[in-house]
């Protein structure tokens, strides 16, 4: 039998939850690589919050409606010559005098964009109870991969991406009558599901393996503080910590305990 027990239900676990994400914080990440025809370069940043627990015996916590929180920024690099026609002015000679014949080259220009969104996902988590360092920790990790719904966030994003790309190509000489046409091909180039893969290989690695710890405890713990010079203040030790969803009259999330003096 174990020293110590403890339980919640699934009320308790839902707020064991909401302090699990917060304790998790905004993690970041960051990378590049190939959309279409962009050089791209971004970062992410993501946090958790929300959710509702369902407790399953024997071990799975399975989080309803958890929401993703995300901040992205894009830099993109595109060379204009892959979609703009090249031209030539010839030279032009009256009384005499010529004008330089020259040739058009259109110029690679660099689209900043950002972009903030939230989605929702629902997933199955199992327990985790280890020793590290000399603190005990009980986590929660996902099992599996969720479908991540990216559909919404590539059609606002292709939206602003071509807003993005005609106020940068506005100012650029000549390209007034073929900055329509431009904006059009470059979007249609890269497409919904170019941005549909990207946000995905952005944002999968952040629920992949997600875990939250929702509680930890020194393996070394003080009951009675030293009080006097030649009282010593006493000490248990926590040699190992279970944790399991048990069913009763209702599921709770229980640990165990056993401690030495």
């Amino acid at each position: 039998m174990s020293d110590i027990t403890v339980a919640a239900d699934q009320t308790a676990a839902t707020k064991l939850l909401a302090d699990a994400e917060v304790l998790l914080g905004t993690k970041s990440s960051n990378g590049g690589g190939s959309l279409g025809p962009f050089s791209a370069t971004w970062g992410a940043s993501v946090s958790f919050s929300g959710g509702t627990v369902t407790l399953t015996p024997p071990n799975i916590i399975e989080i309803d409606n958890c929401t993703l929180n995300y901040s992205l920024s894009f830099s993109f690099s595109l060379d204009l010559n892959d979609f703009l026609p090249s031209f030539c002015i010839p030279q032009i000679c009256i009384f005499g005098f010529c004008t330089p014949s020259f040739c058009v080259t259109w110029p690679t220009i660099t689209i900043p964009f950002s972009y903030s969104d939230s989605l929702t996902f629902s997933a199955d988590f199992t327990l985790n109870p280890h020793l590290t360092g000399g603190t005990w920790f009980v986590d929660i990790v996902i099992v599996g991969i969720p479908q991540l719904d990216l559909s919404v966030a590539a059609a606002a994003i292709i939206a602003g991406l071509g807003a993005a790309i005609a106020a940068v190509l506005a100012p650029i000489p000549l390209i007034g009558p073929f900055l329509a046409g431009a904006v059009v091909a470059i979007t249609a180039a890269i497409g919904i599901a170019g941005i549909t893969g990207l946000l995905g290989s952005i944002l999968t690695p952040f629920v992949s393996g997600l875990t939250f710890t929702i509680t930890l405890t020194q393996q070394v713990l003080t009951v009675v503080p030293a009080s006097l010079p030649l009282d010593a203040a006493v000490n248990i030790k926590v040699l190992t910590l279970g944790a399991s969803v048990v069913a009763s009259d209702k599921n709770e999330l229980v640990l165990t305990a056993d401690i030495s003096a």
